[in-house]
Order: C-alpha cells, then structure tokens, then sequence
C-alpha cells in the first residue's frame, strides 16, 4: 500500500462524542476530508447544537451520511438507545472517537461531592459506558476490527494551581488507563489510543480564554512553549486522522501530545 493511501479513510463510519460543538466540530470536519463515508455525533444538543451542525456538515459534505443525536453520555439508558438506532441504519462500526467533556474549575477544598460526580460522570463513566456499549454490538462484530481514541488532556500529564479542576484533571488521567486496558484487553482487532492536547486556538474549547487575542495572559503563555504556537483545527484533524487510519496499525494503547513542546520544558 502507498503512504498515502494509508492515511485515507475512504469508507469508513465514524462515531464521535461531544460532536455538536467544539472539538467535535473540528473532528467530524476531518474524519470527512479524509473519506469518512457515514459519521454520526452526539451531544446533549443545547441551543440546537445538534441540529445545527448536521446541518453545516450535509451543506459542506453532501456525499456523505450524516446524523446527530442528542444524548447525555452518562445516562446509560441513553447510550443503549443510540446504539439501538444506530444498529437500524449501519452494520458495523470502524471508528469511535470519545471527546465528550465538561470541567468544573474551582479550588479543590470548595468543590463539593455533587462538582466532582458531574465531571466524573460525563469525562469517564460516559466514555467507558459509550466504549463498552460500542465496542461490544458495533465494533467486535466488525471484521475488520476498529479504531477508538480517546481525548484526554495534558492536565492528565502536569496539574495546574492556577484554575484548579481536580475532577477534569482526575478524569483525563484516568482516560490514559483505561486507553492501556483496553489496548491490551481488545488487541489485535482493536486498537485504542489516546490525544493529550493542551491550549487550542482557533476552536471553540475551554482553553479560548487564554488563547483568544486580546487576552492578558496569550503572549505570557506562548514565552513557555518551545514551538510558540497554540494548537490549532487542523493539528487535531491530523492527529486524530492518523490514529484513525491504518498508518497507525502498528501502534496502540500510547498517548499522542499535541501541544507544542510544552510538557517537554
């Protein structure tokens, strides 16, 4: 096969969390410049965020099979549903990317049981419930195994004291375990990887505030990363396009970073 063709994912299905907005926006955007045949998103759907990003992709890519569904991860009655759906309208699945996340920044003595349990929820019970669900009626049935990455952050790597987010933190770390479990537990027919990203430009994330122009703290933040540049859409295109595609068939359960240098200092 030629290097290039071992990028492509001409065909493939793709399913991501967190679809509707942010990252996800950005993710769907690449799976599909890359040959993605059928993707499919959910999100809680606030503010017709679902309907209006179906909507973005059809006009933009009207080849291609393209729903949204709008689900809280972590209500596994819901997951079950979306499985249910989705096994009327595809056979198998080949691509599983687990972006959903939410944060509560507060320092840790003042955040309360019920703070901790709404990240923990969503950042890690809904992506194990969503992996295992998945995995089990849409991708094991795939003979040709399949692919799942995972979103964790470089908080996972390097905790912070100046917005402290102990759940969020706590969360994407644990995401890297469960990337090497089930690496080891699924393999050879599945491989599962995982995106440590840090600040992003250029996307609507929760690191906007820092990297927006105009903010107090941009250029201190770029004086620490060697490659003084933010992440921006098309990094994590390529990121996740590569450990989607078969140019990463030799490698699972690792962590990819994407963030400039900045964890190297």
């Amino acid at each position: 096969m030629k290097v290039l063709d071992l990028f492509s994912l001409s065909g493939k299905t793709a399913f991501v969390t967190g679809g509707a907005k942010g990252l996800g926006r950005s993710i769907n955007e690449g799976l599909l410049e890359a040959g993605v045949s059928s993707i499919f998103f959910c999100g809680r759907g606030r503010h017709g965020s679902i309907e209006d990003e179906e909507k973005r992709l059809k006009e933009k890519f009207p080849d291609a099979k393209i729903k949204g569904f709008t689900c809280d991860i972590s209500i596994e009655e819901q997951v079950k549903q979306i499985v249910k759906e989705l096994k009327n309208i595809i056979k198998y699945l080949d691509i599983l990317i687990c972006n959903a996340g939410v944060t509560w920044a507060a320092p840790t003595n003042e955040q309360t049981l019920q703070t901790w349990s709404k990240v923990i929820d969503t950042n890690l019970t809904g992506s194990f419930l969503i992996i295992r669900d998945f995995s089990r009626e849409l991708i094991k049935p795939n003979p040709n195994g399949g692919k799942i990455i995972l979103i964790s952050s470089l908080l996972a790597l390097q905790g912070t004291a100046i917005i402290p987010q102990i759940g969020y933190t706590a969360s994407k770390a644990a995401l890297l375990g469960l990337t090497r479990q089930l690496a080891v537990e699924w393999a050879p027919q599945i491989r599962v990887n995982s995106i440590v990203p840090s600040f992003f430009e250029g996307i609507d994330s929760m690191s906007q505030m820092f990297t927006v122009e105009g903010s107090p703290v941009r250029e201190a933040l770029l004086e620490t990363i060697p490659l003084q540049r933010f992440i921006n859409p098309s990094d994590l295109k390529a990121a996740i396009c590569y450990l989607a595609s078969e140019a990463s068939a030799g490698i699972t359960g690792q962590y990819l970073v994407l963030d400039g240098g900045l964890s190297i200092k």
